[in-house]
């Protein structure tokens, strides 16, 4: 068994079982064992090739481990990204993602084994499946584990960060009702038996975000003033999406008239549940007080939609905000005054105005609902 040199290394290559094995000596463990860490191939060239990549990741101090898979890298940077205290609804995506589309195809590799060619193989085979925004999520999550593992001496390399994102399948586009359509869901909203009426009545004909809507507290709130004050949404740390969406809105009469129902119902409900309510001062949440969460919404939502003969399948809650939009556009209300309705950032009238302060209050968007499904 003939000594060669490897870089400063000092190795042997020698055949064993049908193979070849070579190793490098690295002097002996704490506990007096022989340091020889090792590898195997077909043929000599195969393992002399190991063998100095093995060379190539002890100069830059990777601690080698053959049995340390794509999933326990993958696995190690979501619970790193968890106790960090971000976003969340951000980990939800993640850890599905990770769950459903990255660990059953390369979770096994072994992570130095894994290839820029194994990377490009899964992406471009996920791609008739996921969008182009959910494959460049995905892929992201790989090369964040990736990137951990090697911050951490588990690998040299990040062979995802070689590779480009494919376009996926297109994402399903937003649409928004028509002004019959809207009628008629509003129509139906308006019914005492929908418990989430109020929630649709007030997104219709004012645009607010699913988010916005969610977390809106009734100090929020003032009906005399026919008034609603956006100072939170159901994010990260409870911020806004942006500090331009903070602000200032009237609401149409028929949204005021929907609230003002909608609070003598709670106010009935929490006589009744008595010391079990969860007062959270919610708007919209559940019959004890709890919060809804974006399913809750949806799942009730689809109720709604039913009962105005409207397909639940092709309609979603974020969609209420398109169709505000929509609806104003069609009314020849400017693009500049729909911005500032919704607290868009993307205008100068919008970051003069909001950027400090939540007044003055916003008519124009409840005086153009209350014009326009009078005439509806």
């Amino acid at each position: 068994m003939a000594e060669i040199m490897i870089g400063k290394y000092t190795a042997s290559i020698y055949e064993e079982s049908g193979g070849w094995t070579g190793a490098i000596s690295l002097g002996h463990h704490p506990n007096g064992k022989r340091n020889r860490p090792k590898r195997k191939g077909k043929t000599k060239t195969e393992v002399k090739d190991k063998l100095r990549e093995l060379a190539e990741e002890l100069d830059k101090g990777v601690k080698t481990n053959r049995n340390y898979l794509v999933r326990d890298a993958v696995e190690d940077w979501l619970t790193a990204f968890a106790m960090s205290g971000k976003a969340p609804a951000s980990l939800g995506v993640y850890r599905s993602l990770a769950d459903h589309q990255l660990i059953p195809f390369i979770g096994r590799t072994h992570l130095k084994d894994l290839t820029a060619d194994d990377v490009e193989t899964w992406l471009n085979g996920r791609a008739p499946h996921l969008t182009s925004s959910s494959l460049g999520i995905v892929h992201s999550v790989l090369k964040r584990s990736i990137r951990r593992a090697a911050r951490h001496d588990r690998i040299g390399r990040n062979v995802a960060e070689l590779v480009d994102t494919p376009d996926g399948k297109p994402g399903r586009k937003s649409r928004s009702l028509s002004l019959k359509q809207a009628t008629a869901l509003l129509e139906e909203a308006g019914k005492p038996r929908h418990r989430l009426g109020a929630y649709v009545v007030l997104a219709i004909v004012s645009g607010l975000r699913t988010e916005e809507l969610r977390t809106l507290k009734w100090s929020d709130v003032d009906l005399d003033k026919a008034t609603v004050y956006v100072l939170r949404a159901d994010r990260h740390r409870g911020a806004t999406k942006t500090t331009l969406s903070r602000r200032g809105l009237g609401v149409a009469d028929m949204a005021v008239d929907a609230l003002r129902a909608l609070k003598t119902r709670q106010a009935a409900e929490k006589l009744k549940a008595g010391d079990t309510y969860q007062d959270n001062g919610l708007v919209f949440c559940h019959e004890d007080g709890r919060p809804y969460t974006a399913q809750h919404v949806r799942h009730r939502f689809r109720k709604v939609l039913k009962a105005a003969d409207l397909n639940p399948a092709e309609w979603c809650p974020r969609e209420l905000r398109h169709t505000f939009v929509s609806i104003m556009s069609d009314h020849d209300v400017p693009i500049e005054k729909i911005s500032i309705l919704v607290g868009h950032s993307n205008t100068k009238i919008t970051e003069t105005v909001y950027r400090h302060q939540l007044r003055p209050e916003i008519r124009d968007g409840a005086e153009h609902m209350n014009e326009i499904f009078k005439s509806a």
